[in-house]
């Protein structure tokens, strides 16, 4: 009777602790590179600005730039990187930069003759909401350096 009742516990532990390590559910997150890199305009590394990295679905990623116009990519709280794979890129001024809004309808031409109220350099439309920008993240450490350029033209990567 003793055996009996041993093998039915040694059963049901077993089952116990081989159901324990799913007990956190499946993650919901996924694959992500890590990515950092520095965004400069006509050469001058560009500060306080907002980095969107936008998957082709899901979650985006962001992050903002220090005085040396470096950033590095937030997933979510304290998880960095973004989703792996193709990514369109957002750079905008943050909200808090004193920049007047700008009319969807000016041409870049108008925007780009706007002075702004700090004296940073205005970012074109085609990097933020018209942005051309992509990057095609990997498993791992990415860097993307973002070269743009105020004038007519596309940006160098």
């Amino acid at each position: 009777m003793k055996s009996k009742q041993a093998g039915r516990l040694a059963v049901a532990l077993s089952v116990i602790l081989l159901g324990l390590p799913g007990c956190g559910g499946p993650s919901d997150q996924p694959d992500l590179g890590r990515v950092h890199g520095t965004i400069t305009i006509d050469g001058t590394p560009l500060s306080g600005v907002v980095v969107v990295f936008q998957p082709e679905s899901g979650r985006p990623a962001h992050g903002r730039t220090d005085a040396n116009g470096q950033y590095e990519l937030t997933y979510i709280r304290d998880t960095r990187g973004t989703k792996v794979g193709r990514n369109r890129v957002e750079i905008a001024p943050s909200e808090e930069e004193d920049e007047p809004a700008q009319d969807e309808s000016d041409t870049e031409e108008v925007q780009r003759s706007r002075p702004t109220k700090s004296g940073k350099p205005r970012i074109p439309a085609r990097y933020n909401i018209k942005s051309e920008l992509e990057a095609d993240v990997q498993p791992g450490d990415n860097t993307f350096d973002f070269e743009l350029t105020s004038k007519t033209g596309r940006s160098r990567r």
